[in-house]
Order: structure tokens, then sequence, then C-alpha cells
């Protein structure tokens, strides 16, 4: 059975991949689980039809050279305001937002590797494979920094990550 490899590295001045232990102040696992590396690669390409998905199957922490912190992930205090529903009543007749205290990691940099899975029997438009359009269509993707909407390392503010192939 052939396979459909795909990596892609991203990198952030900030992130959080939230621990669910940790409750109304959330603080950051520091790697992405395995649906946040899998929301990243759908960030980037996608088949509507579902005839083939991405499998996230391993993630390398990097570093930049000569960065004197080498080896060391690193955490941040980090406050946002939240506007949904889990606001207090009063809150929500005053129209203002609640201030949520997290702990993120900062300056990160992830290759995140995975594999196209899907129903190679299911193949349209005249026999195309859709495990290998999916994969071709990621890499052009990468190449030509196009994507289906904006990464993120997490939490959708922080949109401004930088993706490699």
């Amino acid at each position: 059975m052939k396979s459909y490899p795909i990596e892609i590295e991203i990198e952030g001045p900030l992130a959080l991949f939230s621990r669910p232990d940790t409750g109304g102040t959330p603080s950051s696992f520091p790697i992405p689980t395995w649906s946040a590396a899998k929301g990243i690669f759908e960030s980037i390409a996608r088949l509507a039809s579902g005839d083939a998905w991405f499998s996230p199957t391993a993630i390398e922490v990097c570093v930049r050279k000569n960065d004197p912190r080498r080896g060391y992930v690193r955490f941040q205090n980090y406050a946002f305001n939240y506007g949904g529903s889990l606001r207090h009543s009063n809150q929500k007749a005053k129209n203002s937002s609640l201030q949520v205290f997290s702990t993120v990691l900062s300056d990160v940099c992830y290759r995140i590797y995975g594999e196209i899975k899907g129903d190679k029997s299911r193949a349209r438009n005249g026999g195309i494979n859709p495990c290998h359009h999916l994969q071709e269509m990621f890499n052009l993707r990468i190449i030509r920094s196009q994507c289906h909407r904006t990464p993120c390392l997490g939490l959708s503010e922080f949109n401004d990550a930088q993706c490699d192939l």
C-alpha cells in the first residue's frame, strides 16, 4: 500500500495548546496535541468530500541556530479578553468582557509529520486518487504560501505563525 507523507515546519511568537486539567486559567502543553497538529494541516488544505484526511504521526521541537536557550521550552503569562457565553450575567448585561489569564509558550518552532489516509477505492473525476490529490494540493499550497484558512498555534489570535515545507 502506497504511503502519502507530508510535513510542515511552523513557528510563531506565542502558542497555547490547552491542558484540560488546568480549567479556567489554561496552561499549555509543551507541544501541539494530535488534534492541533491535524488542524494545522487542515488549515493549509482539505477535501470537502472527506475522501482523504490528515493523520499526524510525529512532532519535533526545533530551535534556531545559535539560540542560547537551546533545549528549553519557554512559558510566559498571557491575558486576553473573553466575550463569549461563559461570562457572568452582569458582564453580559454591561456587554463587558471577562479577562482570562493563561500560561502560553513563547518563541516556538515545530516540525510536524503526518500521512494522508483515505479510501482510495472512492476515486473520482476519472480515477483520481483522493490521497494523492490531497498530498499534491497540500505541497503546492505550501510552496505558493497559500492556505484554506490562516494556520494558528492553538488560539486563533495566535495566527501570525510562519509555515515552511
